[in-house]
């Protein structure tokens, strides 16, 4: 009985970290921009050579549609997506720090990354994902920048 009881504490006390552990890491997440959680997620799980090609390929590409990605990326019928929102959702952890009972789709989490504003035509990720991508060394083309419009 005694020996029982000891194991009940000690299960107990387990349980009582884990979620210790847990809250502290949601903590940190949640003070953390996109940005940083992109990185932070890629180096818990580093990039398969499938993922660097569906990085590369939007980095190098913004302002292209899912189907030129596909194209661009060698693949076939919208594999672009397939594989950038699976990349996503293998992160979600640190991508969507949220609880484990609101899991998101992952065309939602794919939607994190990607600029939705509107202003450009076709796909392009937010301009600090973008740059965190960058600075981990995805992408071999210059940004394109913004035309501006002389006014008189």
């Amino acid at each position: 009985e005694a020996q029982a009881s000891n194991a009940e504490r000690v299960l107990q006390a387990l349980i009582d970290v884990a979620v210790e552990e847990k809250q502290a890491r949601y903590d940190e997440l949640s003070t953390m921009s996109m940005a940083e959680r992109v990185q932070d997620s890629f180096v818990a799980y580093p990039a398969t050579k499938t993922e660097q090609k569906a990085i590369v390929t939007i980095v190098d590409n913004p302002g292209t549609s899912a189907g030129a990605l596909t194209s661009i990326g060698g693949w076939k019928t919208q594999s672009w997506q397939f594989y950038f929102s699976a990349m996503c959702k293998k992160r979600e952890a640190i991508l969507w720090p949220d609880t484990p009972s609101d899991p998101q789709s992952p065309g939602a989490l794919m939607q994190l990354l990607i600029d939705d504003s509107g202003e450009n035509e076709g796909l392009s990720l937010k301009t600090d994902v973008e740059d965190m991508f960058r600075k981990m060394g995805f992408g071999k083309k210059k940004r394109k920048l913004a035309k501006v419009s002389a006014t008189s």
